[in-house]
């Protein structure tokens, strides 16, 4: 069996990798720089997917995939989609979408873990074997979310679902957005829907101009500082890191804030900052995301917290089906090793290896899966 100081050294190689784990992708950037493509008049490239399905007839669509509409209570402005979560058992994600700008949403695949057949119908038979039954709902920060039950009909004959609808929970300890300081100024509440038509449109640099001024105008209008945060981060950490906390700060109540402050505060390894901000952040969405528990379990895997940190990235990976945040299931590896339980943790890194297929960090799973088939070997 190795010593106790090799597996120090495996997990230390382990730690730097996920600092370029994080470093790579963990952290939403400002999109500046996105071309617009160009399209045929009329075309699906024109109208995009969900413009497309939603104005194709419904023989077309039956059998391909059911979609819907999530729609929120009070309006709020739409910066981010919001992701649908399909579950056909309690506590367990089957497969998630995201919404478009408008709240509408597509669900034209099946997660399991095997190519179906290419036949013409197979896509239709697929739907109906694993998610008749099973629902649908919208989980969000302080809102309720009703629940959709797909069945046969919708998969057979009519694929439109009914409306997720989201209503505003007075008792929630936090929310995903703020209407904090935006009314205090109608030029600041003008700016900030003139920013988010820009952010819609891809005009990065007028949303950002925009957003400096909503926040001159009414220095503690939250959203409108998150937004800003959002902008500058692909240009300037530091500048992005202040105007965070002027978020939250102005609501302390605002969930995104507090999550982009622990994303980071982990780039820069400071891993006590990280576990305070997501402390701060499940406590205000006790239900949290898959993202959320993954800072959560990063943060306590690096302060020694292991069996914390083993729980969050369990978490995070239940909530993940479509492994959004792919080094989830590394993490929860990593955790169940150090206490030797080398065998599950092979496990898990031999199945992240079906979605972290190249690149550096399948390099790493391997060199990491090898080390515990090694390890779980001689236990034996």
């Amino acid at each position: 069996m190795k010593s106790a100081s090799s597996f120090s050294s495996f997990l230390l190689l382990s730690v730097l990798a996920s600092a370029a784990h994080q470093a790579a992708g963990q952290l939403p950037t400002s999109a500046a720089g996105v071309t617009s493509q160009i399209t045929r008049p009329d075309s699906i490239q024109d109208e995009g997917y969900f413009g497309f399905m939603a104005n194709a007839s419904a023989s077309i669509r039956a059998g391909g995939g059911v979609s819907g509409k999530v729609v929120l209570q009070g309006s709020p402005l739409l910066w981010d989609p919001v992701q649908v979560v399909l579950s056909c058992a309690p506590g367990k994600a089957d497969l998630t979408a995201n919404t478009d700008a408008g709240g509408s949403y597509v669900i034209d695949h099946v997660n399991v873990g095997k190519a179906f057949s290419m036949e013409d119908d197979a896509l239709s038979k697929q739907m109906i074997q694993h998610y008749e039954g099973c629902s649908l709902s919208a989980p969000l920060a302080g809102f309720h979310s009703t629940s959709v039950t797909i069945t046969q009909k919708n998969l057979r004959d009519d694929p439109y679902l009914q409306n997720i609808v989201l209503t505003p929970d007075e008792h929630a300890p936090g929310t995903a957005f703020s209407t904090v300081g935006e009314s205090s100024s109608p030029d600041a509440l003008k700016a900030f829907d003139k920013a988010h038509d820009d952010w819609l449109h891809q005009k990065y640099e007028a949303a950002q101009d925009e957003l400096k001024q909503a926040v001159q105008l009414s220095p503690q209008f939250a959203e409108a500082w998150f937004m800003l945060g959002r902008l500058q981060l692909g240009s300037n950490a530091a500048a992005a890191e202040e105007s965070f906390k002027k978020a939250h700060a102005a609501d302390p109540k605002y969930v995104p804030p507090c999550v982009m402050l622990a994303g980071l505060a982990m780039t820069r390894k400071n891993w006590s900052e990280a576990g305070q901000w997501t402390t701060t952040a499940l406590a205000l969405d006790p239900g949290g995301t898959a993202r959320l528990w993954y800072f959560n379990a990063q943060a306590d895997y690096h302060l020694g917290r292991n069996e914390a940190a083993r729980t969050s990235a369990a978490n995070a990976l239940a909530m993940d089906p479509e492994h959004e945040v792919p080094h989830a299931e590394e993490l929860l590896a990593l955790t169940l090793a150090a206490k030797g339980d080398y065998t599950d943790a092979a496990a898990h890194l031999k199945h992240s290896l079906n979605y972290i297929t190249t690149g550096p960090s399948a390099d790493l799973i391997k060199r990491q899966l090898a080390f515990m088939e090694q390890q779980s070997t001689a236990k034996k």
